[in-house]
Order: C-alpha cells, then structure tokens, then sequence
C-alpha cells in the first residue's frame, strides 16, 4: 500500500474517533451556540462577523465546561480513546473544530438561503 493511502485510512479512523466522542455533547454545544446567536438578535451578513470572536469565546467556554463535567463524571468513557491512541487534548480539540466548522457552516447556509 502506499504512504497516502495508509495517510488517508488513519485520518478517516480519526476522524470516526472525533465524531463518536463528539456526539456525546453535541446537543448542549449547539444548543448553546443557536442559544446565543439567538440572544443576539439573530445577526446574519456583515453584522454576523462582527460577532465572529464572541461566538468563538461563547463555544470555547462551552467546551470547557464540558470538558470540566466530563473529566469529573465519566473519566472512564476516555479509556476507550485512549486504548485506540488518542489523547484526550487531542479528542477535544478535533471535537471543538467539528462544532466550529458545523455550527459556522449552519449560519452561512441560513445566511445563503435568506439571501437566495
């Protein structure tokens, strides 16, 4: 097999990693997210961008307390990442950009169908 191909199949099984741990806690992250965007009077166009860095401060504070209720009541759920090869930091990591792309890319496509 040749170097790509093995590059590939070991991202694609990250990437399955990071989705298996990220469904855990997509709710409370998304909820808190349209939450938000929500109580700022659903910005959209420019008016969104301007909003872009306290978006990023409200997700990265969500992940932290999940993180924080997460190693406090199911420290044992990271075992089984951690028997695959995965560091934690790096799950969360992985998890927190998946939400970003999703959430972001959720607010462009409303964005785009308002404005079609």
């Amino acid at each position: 097999m040749s170097d790509c191909l093995l590059a590939c199949r070991k991202f694609n099984f990250m990437l399955s990693a990071v989705w298996l741990f990220y469904r855990q806690f997509w709710f409370f992250t998304h909820a808190v997210s349209w939450g938000g965007w929500l109580m700022a009077q659903v910005p959209l166009g420019d008016a969104l961008w301007m909003l872009f860095g306290s978006f990023f401060w409200l997700k990265l504070v969500s992940f932290g307390v999940i993180w924080y209720f997460m190693h406090t009541f199911s420290r044992q759920n990271y075992l089984f990442y951690q028997n695959m090869g995965y560091a934690v930091t790096h799950l969360f990591v992985g998890a927190f950009g998946l939400d970003m792309l999703l959430f972001f890319g959720g607010l462009a496509l409303i964005n785009w169908l308002i404005h079609l």
